[in-house]
């Protein structure tokens, strides 16, 4: 593979600062959105079940009362990781543990 030269004339230190700035920049959206791809992960019930520290019981129970849904494909139930992120509510001070 060839290497490329490239050279940089008349570029002021602030300029190639702002170039590099901008650059980091993209690169931390693009970081941001491949987190976000990463959360339509599909997960198997044993993977959910590990996951949260459930039966397989608590999760059929759980899809039947609506609180998670499952997707099937053939005779494979999966959960999606963003939906079960999203089911999750934080406890309130004071409340049960």
């Amino acid at each position: 593979m060839a290497t490329k030269i490239l050279q940089i004339e008349d570029l002021t230190a602030n300029t190639l600062l702002n170039k590099l700035d901008t650059l980091n920049n993209q690169i931390k959206d693009l970081k941001k959105q491949l987190e976000t791809k990463d959360n339509d992960k599909y997960l198997s019930r044993t993977q959910t079940a590990k996951m949260l520290g459930v039966s397989f019981v608590t999760l059929y129970d759980w899809a039947r009362k609506g609180i998670i849904t499952p997707y099937k494909l053939g005779n494979k139930v999966f959960f999606k990781l963003s939906e079960i992120e999203n089911a999750m509510t934080p406890q309130k001070k004071g409340g049960v543990l």
